[in-house]
């Protein structure tokens, strides 16, 4: 069941989270690893048990918690379609509620100051093919909004460079399409102008000499480790990578664009995950409140 469940999942950071959890609960229902673990005999009272171990014996966190038990009902609902589990089983172990959480939102939106001093400390950094390349994930990053993860899996194929537009594969393997800003296409032509036009990953990696191997794409620890180094060269408050997807979005509902047109160029599935990411200050609140009418 473990491993059909797995099969299903798209993205390879699903697989090795759900997997990673799936480890845990079942050497806590005393099996070796998930794929050793009859799950066709878990229910609904071990659901329970391993929550309450997870929050009151571990401490951890509700949102954590919640991470897990997601993942016990993926596996419950594939040992139910591969019927090791009956449907009365099934339904019980589907009805167990998360845990209520709230919490502030984390991350934050880069305030304009800092995308600048960003993008400029990359324009200035060394003229070689590494810092032509980082000028353009860092334009795609923070003038697109893409996921770190999107980018690793960009090809020359998914690039419209006359129009200016790139065919992105997000989560759930869904594709949708982003559209160039001037200065984003600028750096991005820049970087193809040094990559060239042949088939392959559009960032591939870099070798310390300097040589180009485009069949190997750039993982997302890689892409981190670009946009900690252009925070370090601008010398701004930390930000992570996800926080040039969260300013993309909060600049546009900034300029009072339609939250459903954010949603499909940030690859949402629903509105509601689009407004978590607006990061808009509390001066830019306050001034909104003050436009209400009694």
């Amino acid at each position: 069941a473990a491993a059909a469940y797995l099969a299903e999942l798209h993205s390879g950071d699903s697989r090795r989270a759900v997997r990673s959890r799936l480890n845990i609960a079942a050497r806590w229902l005393g099996a070796a690893d998930a794929f050793c673990c009859e799950w066709g005999r878990l229910r609904y009272v071990h659901v329970l048990g391993f929550m309450h171990a997870l929050a009151d014996k571990e401490g951890l966190a509700a949102a954590s918690v919640n991470a897990y038990l997601s993942a016990l009902k993926g596996v419950a609902e594939t040992a139910w379609r591969l019927r090791q589990i009956d449907l009365t089983t099934y339904a019980e172990i589907k009805a167990v509620k998360q845990l209520r959480v709230h919490r502030e939102p984390t991350g934050r939106a880069l305030q304009a100051d800092e995308s600048q001093k960003l993008l400029a400390a990359v324009d200035e950094d060394t003229d070689g093919p590494k810092a032509v390349r980082d000028r353009a994930l860092i334009a795609l990053l923070l003038g697109c909004g893409l996921r770190r993860a999107e980018v690793t899996t960009l090809r020359m194929e998914n690039l419209e460079r006359s129009s200016g537009t790139l065919r992105v594969i997000g989560k759930g393997n869904k594709e949708r399409k982003v559209f160039f800003t001037p200065e984003v296409a600028q750096k991005v032509n820049a970087w193809l102008d040094l990559r060239g036009t042949e088939p392959g990953w559009l960032f591939g990696r870099l070798t310390k000499g300097g040589q180009l191997i485009l069949t190997n794409p750039l993982d997302p620890a890689s892409i981190g480790r670009v946009v900690k180094h252009a925070q370090d060269l601008a010398k701004i408050a930390p930000i992570t990578t996800h926080d040039l997807r969260r300013t993309f979005a909060t600049r546009l509902l900034a300029k009072n664009v339609d939250i459903v047109a954010v949603k499909n160029l940030m690859g949402h599935a629903n509105v509601s995950t689009t407004a978590k990411y607006d990061r808009r200050s509390e001066e830019a609140l306050q001034q909104a409140a003050q436009l209400a009418e009694l």
